[in-house]
């Protein structure tokens, strides 16, 4: 009796650890090849600067977007 109790608790046990084995080795994962490229997932933002008689201008650009994120130029 303690032998096939053992059987059945050693078969459970591997089919516990060898069940999540089939999920990693799937081909079904996405991989990422060297032709794909990624995509940045913020916005990346950066200030421009300007000059104009003497004063010294900011103004919010999106280098994501490639336009002005600030509606107006302000004094740095």
């Amino acid at each position: 009796m303690k032998r096939k109790m053992y059987t059945i608790l050693s078969l459970v046990c591997f089919l516990m650890v060898a069940t999540p084995l089939n999920v990693f080795t799937s081909n079904s994962a996405s991989v990422i090849t060297e032709t794909e490229t990624v995509q940045p997932r913020r916005n990346i933002t950066g200030y421009k600067y300007k000059i104009l008689n003497g004063h010294q201008w900011k103004r919010l650009w999106s280098y994501t977007y490639n336009r002005w994120e600030d509606p107006a130029w302000t004094l740095a």
